[in-house]
């Protein structure tokens, strides 16, 4: 299997027991011979307090009851999948979680210390992050061995492309954008008035048509630290990606023309236009690799489903008393892994003040636990 991150499958596990496990409020639950006391509960939201403090406050009690039934279900389909594995004589080496340990420091941390720092400001215990590697290096082998041998053939691919090809698989019409910005008020660090900005930007506009090349302005003067190393490029853009005000006028334009000045919520920009491409169909070479991966994912995924399904029904699985407040407060909670966040294609371009963030900030209490990666 190939690698999905760290959280893949802790995720994964949540959204089927969260769907099939009664949930818990602060109180003690057991799966098989394991009991799950309030300590260990409590090292997990020790993070989540630093993180969403507001979570602990009293009017917020039926949210605070459906993360712990989120924390004790995340124990319990750890505890069953160790036990599957000890009985299957699954098991990773050393090396492999020591690689990984590594890897989660390295990829967003240029030093030791800095990776610390950000657990302690997180409230992150290293030895529970460790414990939550474990799990999923040991998830993974298992999820391997469930799902081995599945697999799509070309015609489930070729039939996939050519059900979607007019809608998945459109390219709507593209532009390549340069800008210079000149920001004022809260969006400027050095709190310049608007006038001041106009008046810089304006400037600007002058040099360029007194004979400075574009580039040369923005790598210069522009306030976007995103593109002012270069030139002011920041990629191609489709509609509806962009805020209204910049998009009204980026796709006027021609290739090779500069706007006149344009204002946005983030200040003032002077926009050029450098290509542009036509809406088209992807073709199925360009896609067919993707979409055999999307089909073999969601197979893999419904199979390791029932699975983790099988392992609840085996197992013996009680609650406390206080099963019945935390039920209650679970009844409304949403399946943490429900938004579906696949795709076969696409990227995101993000540059201050020009393209609308609209990716959900939503995450799952083991999200907030394991997040050196998400830094």
């Amino acid at each position: 299997m190939k690698r999905k991150g760290i959280l893949f499958l802790i995720i994964i596990i949540i959204s089927i027991f969260s769907i099939t496990l009664t949930a818990c409020s602060t109180s003690l639950a057991s799966v098989n011979d394991y009991k799950i006391k309030q300590e260990e509960v409590d090292k997990y939201l020790g993070s989540v307090k630093v993180q969403n403090p507001d979570l602990f406050k009293p009017e917020n009690k039926n949210d605070l009851l459906k993360v712990e039934a989120q924390i004790i279900d995340y124990i319990i389909a750890s505890k069953l999948i160790e036990k599957y594995a000890n009985e299957n004589k699954i098991s990773y080496t050393e090396k492999e979680f020591n690689d990984e340990y590594n890897k989660i420091q390295t990829t967003s941390f240029k030093t030791k210390e800095e990776f610390d720092k950000y657990l302690k400001d997180n409230g992150i215990n290293e030895d529970l992050l460790k414990t939550q590697l474990r799990n999923q290096l040991l998830a993974n082998k298992v999820y391997e061995k469930v799902t081995s041998g599945i697999t799509v053939s070309d015609a489930e691919v070729q039939k996939y492309y050519d059900d979607n090809k007019n809608t998945v698989f459109l390219e709507p019409e593209q532009i390549r954008i340069s800008h210079i910005l000149v920001q004022y008020g809260d969006q400027d660090t050095t709190k310049k008035t608007k006038e001041a900005a106009l008046e810089k930007i304006k400037m600007i506009q002058q040099k360029i048509k007194d004979g400075e090349t574009f580039e040369n302005m923005a790598n210069k003067y522009s306030e976007d630290p995103n593109s002012n190393t270069t030139g002011g490029d920041i990629g191609y853009f489709s509609k509806g990606q962009l805020v209204a005000e910049f998009e009204d006028v980026a796709f006027t334009l021609n290739v090779g023309q500069i706007s006149d000045i344009v204002e946005t919520p983030y200040g003032f920009h002077l926009i050029k236009v450098t290509d542009k491409k036509a809406e088209r169909i992807k073709t199925f070479d360009e896609v067919k690799d993707s979409i055999k991966q999307y089909l073999e994912s969601n197979l893999k995924n419904d199979k390791f489903n029932k699975f983790l399904l099988s392992l609840k029904d085996a197992a013996v699985i009680k609650y406390s008393k206080a099963i019945t407040e935390a039920e209650k407060a679970a009844t409304s909670t949403t399946n943490p892994a429900s938004q579906n966040n696949s795709s076969t294609s696409g990227t995101s371009t993000q540059t201050t003040g020009v393209s609308e963030n609209t990716k959900s900030q939503s995450s799952t209490t083991q999200e907030q636990l394991v997040t050196p990666t998400t830094k």
